[in-house]
């Protein structure tokens, strides 16, 4: 049944088109069109502006609308500019907001990144920090003062240095590699075959769904066509991160460092039909010309390999589908070029090695991995990262913090590709791909979960083999103080890569004497920042890209929304509705 409100609310706006706005069973206003593009076609060509505004509001239902964020007071205020006021909705109905325009943080040299027990990563600059606080002075929630036993780590070279990617918040530059369905036919042949089709069926062919549906700052899969991203340019030292869910058992394949350049097979000399060069009128004194003996016949001249490029394939930098697999050869190589591949599966992983023989053969060589034991259950998530250095021909995985396997490739890399692309190889198994990565690499071999103790402080030096332990007396003036039982020394700030605090009570948010401290008064707000950073709020109100919210561990803020990427009111549900078992 359609609440009252929302009718009264659709007549009080005469200019609003009802031909693009409809207002469905349960009362939710749906943008007809935004629907379409968001969910059920392939959404590949590049996006354009859309009239009603660029930011984007994705409900609880899963239905979308276009438009402009206007704030937060007593509801969430949503504009258009096809309609004269804004529209008020409930925050309980609201799965997230995006938006579009984001320009991100600015990194400067001293952006560090601070994190908290709530999981929440703030980036600012380390003005000081003693036994009962740290000061940061931030360009999202300004100078703000924090308790010492709410944090977790600060990160003064968050990235080891440099960062690549951090996404998906958008698809631009993403590319799905579909399946050749037959050979190419003379332009004529194909007009006159196009021309034959009933119009409904080019249009089904047009509005095909697609492979990979892009929501939010997330890749959902619906097939095993593979989703690929050409311009990853993964540095030769460096890290791949990203965190994956799934429903059924996971057989997940990733290429790594591949060029997406293949050979193609020779082209086959049409051979003269019968009696066609005995008819044909030879040059006078061909006849008795005849090849010398150190003469080299043509035929016996090899051939060079012709290479196709993927990307000379695509056509903008939006998100397009690119007709690229040939069924009949199914190997990495033919797919994704020179490069590895590693298959993720729920008990074990594996790599492959992919290069193209001198002959233009394709070839993959399974590697032998040192560890390879996993257990990933069906249904699940985990964050995967993938730590490699070109030089030293190493890879080594790792899963929810813990090492995994490690593989030495003798041979060296193969070639110099620099892009990065992922399958589900299950056809009845779903996947979503969010929070990516890549970024250089200080060559720490340790696991993440090592650099955590009870009752230490430790510090890793940005040069990824130094470590010490001991307490962190404070930071004051650019040099963070460290003493042990075997030092007292003060290190430059900026020359750490990460200081890990001890574990506190505030790191268990179980606990019975901080339970009634921490406990959020309602769901809070997450406010995802580009490229990378969250904060969680209960929020107050919002106007004029700034919003004013409460945490049990920041105490009452106020934030920028100007570098947001998106709002998130639905904490650890899925950006689309019933995770597209509608579609």
């Amino acid at each position: 049944m359609k609440p009252a409100s929302y009718l009264v609310l659709l007549a009080s706006f005469p200019s609003l088109s009802f031909c693009e706005i409809v207002v469905k069973g349960d009362g939710i206003l749906l943008d007809k069109d935004l629907s379409k593009n968001e969910k059920t076609s392939t959404g590949l060509e590049a996006s354009k502006p859309d009239p009603a505004g660029d930011d984007l509001i994705l409900f609880d239902n899963g239905d979308v609308m276009h438009g402009i964020f206007g704030g937060i007071q007593d509801g969430l205020l949503w504009e258009r500019k096809d309609i004269d006021r804004p529209i008020k909705f409930s925050i309980p109905a609201i799965r997230q907001v995006v938006f579009k325009g984001s320009s991100g943080v600015v990194m400067e040299k001293e952006t560090s990144f601070i994190t908290l027990a709530s999981g929440d990563r703030i980036p600012g600059e380390i003005v000081s920090l003693d036994e009962n606080s740290l000061v940061i002075k931030s360009s999202i929630v300004g100078d703000v003062k924090i308790p010492r036993k709410h944090i977790k780590s600060l990160s003064p070279n968050p990235f080891d240095g440099e960062l690549f990617y951090s996404g998906p918040y958008n698809s631009n530059g993403w590319i799905i590699l579909d399946y050749r369905k037959a050979e190419k036919k003379d332009q004529t042949e194909a007009e006159a075959t196009k021309a034959d089709k009933p119009k409904t069926e080019v249009t089904e062919e047009k509005n095909k769904s697609s492979a990979w549906i892009h929501s939010g700052a997330s890749f959902y899969s619906l097939d095993n066509r593979a989703l690929v991203y050409p311009d990853a340019n993964m540095p030769d030292i460096g890290r791949l991160k990203f965190k994956a869910e799934w429903k059924g058992r996971l057989n997940l394949t990733l290429a790594l460092h591949s060029d997406f350049t293949r050979v193609l097979p020779p082209e086959k000399k049409e051979e003269p039909k019968a009696g066609e060069a005995e008819d044909a009128v030879k040059p006078k004194g061909e006849d008795e010309k005849k090849p010398e003996a150190n003469e080299e016949s043509e035929e016996l001249i090899p051939a060079q390999l012709q290479k196709e490029k993927l990307i000379d394939l695509r056509e903008n930098n939006g998100f397009q589908s690119i007709t690229w697999i040939d069924p009949s050869k199914r190997t990495h190589a033919d797919m994704f070029g020179t490069g590895y591949t590693m298959t993720l599966y729920s008990s074990y992983p594996n790599l492959s090695r992919n290069y193209f023989s001198e002959a233009g053969v394709a070839r993959t060589q399974r590697m032998a991995s040192v560890r390879s034991n996993i257990s990933l259950s069906e249904g699940g998530d985990a964050e995967i990262e993938i730590r490699y250095n070109r030089k030293e021909s190493i890879m080594i995985l790792f899963i929810n913090g813990n090492y995994a396997a490690q593989w030495n490739d003798l041979g060296g890399f193969p070639g110099d590709g620099t892009g990065f692309g992922i399958v589900n190889n299950t056809s009845n198994a779903r996947v979503r791909i969010s929070e990516v990565m890549i970024t250089s690499w200080n060559g720490m071999t340790d696991s993440a979960n090592s650099m955590v103790h009870p009752d230490r402080d430790l510090v890793l030096l940005g040069n990824g083999t130094d470590r010490f332990s001991g307490q962190i007396m404070g930071i004051k003036g650019g040099l963070a103080h460290l003493k042990s039982p075997y030092m007292d020394a003060k290190i430059p700030v900026k020359e750490l890569s990460k200081i890990v605090l001890k574990e506190s009570s505030s790191t268990n948010l179980e606990s019975d004497d901080l339970s009634e401290e921490l406990t959020w008064e309602q769901e809070p707000v997450t406010i995802v920042y580009k490229p990378f950073g969250k904060i969680k709020l209960n929020p107050i109100s919002a106007k004029n890209n700034l919003l004013i919210g409460n945490s049990p561990f920041l105490g009452k803020v106020t934030v920028d929304l100007s570098a947001a990427a998106m709002l998130r009111f639905i904490e650890g549900s899925p950006d689309l509705s019933d995770w597209f078992d509608d579609l």
